[in-house]
């Protein structure tokens, strides 16, 4: 690991060019609100010279889904090339069985979360389940609204741990933005059912499985040439570093509302150091806002 961390103004200030750019959305693309219109010209201007964008995602739904909610934001179908989500990366694997764990989950889910959300498994041969008693496993996609903390899911979690059952977290993330508000997610649940002895499996960043996905939705091979783009530490960069891949730290959004600076404002230095030297990741670049 090596200090000093390049800051640049936008990604123009990159000495390399890649195939193809993995871009996070929440923080980079928009803020849960609206699309960011400096990101929306890089990605035209960088798919214009002909390289591939694909969005990776942990929310914890289909990617069709955020699709739709990015139409909503503007951002077109035809301006990117694909979608990865965590949700649609444990439906290919909970469909695909390949994994033991996955294939011994039974068929019946208690699912946590928006009722959007639990069309997860749709189509496939699972059956959601009103009470826990009857469940096989749990689907945990997030909270129910958004006023709800960690503590309301105490009481439920140890009934889940009482029953035995597995979880499937379909959203590693612990927390996020929505506009300049923090919100809990799933990945904070699941990892509290772990800390009270609970049996838990989740698909997404930093996992390196879900990078295979976006190769196989792009249909690429492996050595192509891959630049990691997001504002997580602990997801986006180091889900990279675990899988190989260059990367890019945004640090307008989570990391620019922790330290209390404004989104576009250049982090100094020595945040940006120490905060990558802690997670034990070192991204070839970090820029304030996803910008050409």
């Amino acid at each position: 690991m090596t200090s000093g961390i390049p800051r640049l103004a936008g990604l123009s200030e990159l000495s390399a060019g890649y195939d193809i750019y993995v871009v996070d959305l929440w923080g980079c693309l928009h803020n849960g609100i609206a699309a960011y219109p400096d990101a929306l010209a890089w990605m035209a201007r960088v798919r214009g010279d002909g390289a591939k964008v694909i969005f990776l995602s942990n929310a914890p739904r289909r990617s069709s889904a955020v699709a739709q909610q990015l139409v909503r934001m503007g951002v077109e179908p035809g301006t990117y090339d694909a979608i990865m989500t965590a949700g649609e990366a444990v439906r290919l694997e909970i469909e695909e069985a390949t994994d033991p764990w996955y294939a011994g989950l039974g068929r019946r889910f208690f699912h946590i979360g928006t009722e959007p959300d639990a069309k997860l498994l749709d189509g496939l041969d699972f059956e959601r389940v009103p009470d826990a008693k009857d469940a096989d496993f749990v689907l945990c996609c997030g909270i129910r609204s958004r006023d709800e903390q960690l503590s309301d899911f105490e009481d439920m979690l140890a009934a889940f741990l009482d029953l035995g059952l597995p979880m499937v977290c379909t959203n590693p993330d612990k927390s996020v933005l929505r506009g300049s508000s923090r919100e809990l997610c799933a990945g904070r649940i699941a990892e509290r059912y772990v800390e009270l002895g609970g049996d838990m499996r989740q698909e997404g960043k930093p996992l390196p499985g879900v990078y295979r996905h976006c190769l196989d939705v792009l249909h690429q091979a492996p050595d192509t040439s891959m630049l990691a783009i997001g504002d997580g530490l602990h997801t986006d960069i180091l889900g990279a570093r675990l899988a190989g891949l260059d990367a890019v730290w945004i640090t307008g959004g989570l990391p620019a509302h922790d330290w209390g600076i404004a989104p576009e404002t250049m982090a100094d230095q020595d945040l940006i150091d120490t905060a990558c030297r802690e997670a034990n990741v070192s991204p070839v670049a970090a820029i304030p806002l996803l910008r050409w």
